[in-house]
Parts: structure tokens; sequence; C-alpha cells
């Protein structure tokens, strides 16, 4: 009578299985929240689209909301969207804020969005300038090229761009130090070194100039407006508290700078100077998303094309 031959399986063999077994559950556990989230997402976004169809700003601004607290990076398309949307309730501080949100670089905003974007900015300005004058707010002043230039300059483009030229300067000095230590130089090594050493020049002003320029962008970026006044007006009070006499009004869609904060406050500043506390719920940083994280990977709202709603 023969014995069937038992295959042997080693505590070593079978631990390994158990850890693969468990890395394949959580794979599959943590892929199936991502496109659950991404199809609610999508589903939301499609909500607001066809509440904006109907002529509901409000169940789009409603929908659209829900997306944008869903999705876990950033749309230039949605913020284009809830602007446009905001634009055609009145609420011209929030339109501006996600006008200005949809412009953002982080965004990656394509040219159509930009341009409409933009376009309904202005259109969004000149109604705040109005309402400015009726409710005897003050308005923050639009931006100038000079304003644009330093966001530009003070942008991670130039920054990288500088670091790059430091690197190949210091790459063509070592290479020109190491030429100079062999003993014969002919016609042609002489005349690499002059191409070489062209190149170290023009590498050394790029990085000097680049360098210094992208520094004092970045100073000056300091002071520029960072957050919107959301509200119609927002009161601006002598220090952080309700009771408190009110210094001034401020008109929503302003741009203003936060200076310092404490529980429920905020300390803005206008470009000209002037400053105030405001509630903390009536500002909004630009950078800051509102009730979600700033970073994350995009699902397919973005895909979608740039609609040139007028608001």
């Amino acid at each position: 009578m023969s014995r069937r031959a038992r295959a042997v399986v080693s505590p070593h063999a079978r631990a390994l299985a158990l850890v693969a077994s468990a890395f394949c559950w959580l794979v599959v556990a943590l892929a199936q929240p991502t496109s659950a989230r991404a199809d609610v997402v999508d589903d939301a976004y499609a909500a607001g689209s066809e509440a904006a169809t109907a002529g509901d700003w409000s169940g789009a601004i409603e929908h659209w909301r829900e997306a944008l607290e869903l999705l876990p990076g950033r749309s230039a398309q949605l913020d284009y969207d809830l602007g446009t949307a905001y634009a055609h309730v009145g609420e011209l501080g929030r339109a501006t804020y996600h006008f200005e949100r949809a412009l953002q670089a982080e965004a990656r905003p394509s040219v159509e969005v930009a341009e409409a974007a933009r376009r309904n900015l202005g259109i969004v300005r000149r109604r705040a300038e109005v309402q400015a004058d009726v409710n005897e707010a003050r308005i923050s002043r639009e931006p100038t090229t000079w304003d644009r230039l330093i966001v530009v300059l003070a942008g991670r483009a130039l920054g990288w761009f500088s670091l790059a030229c430091a690197w190949l300067l210091l790459a063509l000095v070592i290479a020109r130090r190491w030429q100079a230590r062999r003993e014969a130089e002919g016609l042609r090594e002489q005349t690499r070194r002059g191409i070489s050493g062209a190149l170290v020049i023009v590498f050394a002003l790029v990085f000097v100039i680049g360098g210094s320029l992208h520094a004092l962008a970045i100073g000056a970026a300091e002071q520029q407006p960072n957050a919107i006044a959301l509200d119609t007006v927002v009161e601006a009070r002598e220090g952080p508290g309700a009771h408190l006499p009110v210094s001034f009004t401020i008109q929503g869609g302003s741009r203003v700078r936060v200076v310092d904060q404490r529980s429920g406050w905020r300390r803005v500043r206008l470009p000209g100077g002037l400053e105030g506390w405001a509630p903390a719920n009536a500002i909004a940083r630009l950078r800051d998303a509102p009730g979600r994280p700033a970073a994350g990977p995009r699902t397919s709202v973005r895909a979608n094309e740039a609609k040139a709603d007028t608001p």
C-alpha cells in the first residue's frame, strides 16, 4: 500500500502567503472608497449642471458645493461654475472668491476656463464697485499689471529655472577646471573652452538675475492680498469682538490680506493700509479650500469643458 505524498509548507512560506493575502485585501479595500467617492462627486456635479440648465442657480450651488467638499483635489472648472452660479444669485463676494481660485495655477485651468473666469470676474468687479458706492463701503483696487507680474515672478517656475541654472553653472565650472588641468590643448579644445566660458556667463547671469527677481517677488507677494471678503458687506471692527465699534465696512468681493487672527476673527488689511477685525467666516483665504484638504488626486470633473455663462 503506497502512501500519497503530501507537500510540506514551511512556516516562512505560510507567513509570506498570509502577508500577500492581507496586502491584496488592503488594496481592494482602499480602492473601493476612492472609486465610490469619485462616483458621488460626478453625480453631484451632474446634478448641479442639470439645475443650472433649468435656471435653478441656488440648487446648482448646493450640488456643486457638495461636489467641492467631496473632491480631494482642485478643479478650475468646478470653481468657475460655482463663481458663475453665485454671480447669478447676487453673491458677488463668493463669486469673486471662486473665480479667483479658478485662475490659480494649482487648479490648472484650461485656456477656455481661464478666459471665461477673467471675463466674468470683470463683470462681477464692476457690479461690486456699484454696490460699494451704494453701501458706502471700502473696496480694494483692481489688480494691476505689476501685481500680476509679482505673482508670476514669485511662482515656482522661475525658482526652479534659476536653481537649474545654478546646477548647470556649477557643472560647467567643474568641467572647465578639469579641462584646464590637461597638459596639451589644441585649437579645438580652446574653442570648446570659449563656448563653455560663454555658457558660464549666461548661466551665472540667469541665476543671479532670475534668483534675485524671484526672491524680491516672494517678499512683495507677502504683502499682496491673499483673501476675499465673502459677504455683501463685511464690518471691520476695532478689535476681535462683536461688542467693539465698527471702524469701516468692506464691500464683498474686495481683496484683503489676513495679517492676524484670533478665535472667530481675522485682522485684515486693505491694499491702502487700512486695517480692521472681521468675522473669520466672512473672509476666505484663496489658498484655503473650503472645508476640505487642499491637495489630492483629481477626478473627472475637470474634464468638463468650460461654459461661457455670463452672470
